[in-house]
């Protein structure tokens, strides 16, 4: 794979240092005993082109060329170590407000996430550097689910395993794909973003994994709050379309936060609600955690069975009181 990631400069660069060798050892009474150097280095050679060939037609598109859907583009990243055969998880990322597609292949957050987990990163680019999350009828969902068909011919992508995530406006718009595409998601892990007017909002495709992050101090897409300072009214259309009791079944401590979870839904999927006392922000860590448990908990249409000594291990399950 080191091999595979390394650019057209540097194979010209290798050519140029593997043709004044040969000329040099050619050029000498000695070549028939020094044959079977240059032999090595044309085998070397030939197999760095063709791996180098083989790269570039698996992957079509990244941070310098974008992929074409209709009129709009995407981008897609593979994992490091990726052995260009096995099936890929999938996080899309969702940019935010005024930011373009290449960022996340840029943020060392979202790339040491998708690293670590083995998932392949996809980040669609919305209109106007903008998401249209806002209602049912939508531009983006039917982009994003073309988005998705398109990745499909170029990765095997492992179709069970496909989660979203986003900050701000992007986060909410990976709430929207969740609520209208269900049955492509097998979780989203958000972060400062919520669907707006969520009582009026009701999900199609049916329930879906929800772990969403918010901040306390949030005054940019702010925390809902409830009747009595209830942050959990934040996660109600997950609550509601996952068919889960009102008050968490448990809290646990997930990168470092306080998290309600709902993990005896009737639905058989879960909801997890993650508060800190920040602002505006995806908190360090999050996406990396949060695409961990995810991918080792979350397929498209149920929830992984843990023992409970194993989520202990995993996630730090604390016994306390839901957090308020």
């Amino acid at each position: 794979m080191i091999v595979a990631h390394i650019r057209k400069f540097e194979w010209e660069l290798f050519a140029a240092h593997f043709s004044f060798v040969t000329t040099q050892l050619t050029s000498t009474k000695e070549f028939p005993m020094k044959f079977p150097i240059v032999a090595g280095l044309f085998v070397l050679l030939a197999g760095a082109v063709q791996a180098g060939e083989s790269s570039q037609a698996v992957h079509p598109c990244g941070l310098e060329q974008a992929c074409d859907v209709g009129e709009r583009i995407y981008r897609a990243k593979p994992p490091v170590g990726w052995d260009g055969k096995s099936a890929l998880p999938v996080l899309i990322h969702f940019h935010g407000w005024k930011r373009v597609s290449s960022h996340p292949l840029k943020n060392h957050k979202v790339l040491e996430a998708i690293n670590a987990s083995g998932a392949l990163l996809v980040a669609p680019e919305g209109l106007g550097r903008t998401w249209d999350f806002w209602d049912r009828d939508n531009r983006d969902v039917s982009f994003v689910r073309a988005v998705l068909d398109d990745v499909a011919k170029h990765y095997p992508v492992d179709k069970s395993r496909i989660y979203a995530t986003g900050f701000s406006y992007g986060s909410a718009m990976a709430w929207r794909l969740a609520c209208d595409a269900g049955d492509l998601i097998a979780g989203i892990l958000p972060a400062a973003g919520t669907l707006p007017g969520q009582a009026r909002v009701d999900c199609p495709t049916g329930p879906v994994n929800a772990m969403h992050v918010h901040g306390f101090k949030d005054n940019v897409m702010d925390l809902p709050i409830g009747p009595g300072g209830d942050p959990n009214v934040a996660v109600d259309l997950w609550r509601r379309t996952n068919v889960c009791r009102a008050e968490p079944d448990r809290t646990e401590i997930i990168n470092g936060h306080t998290c309600n979870v709902w993990s005896n839904c009737d639905s058989g999927r879960e909801v997890v609600l993650c508060l800190h006392e920040r602002g505006h922000i995806v908190p360090p860590g999050w996406i990396k955690a949060a695409l961990d448990r995810a991918i080792g908990k979350y397929r498209l249409g149920r929830v992984t069975a843990q023992s409970a000594v194993s989520e202990a291990a995993e996630h730090q399950v604390a016994e306390m009181p839901a957090a308020k």
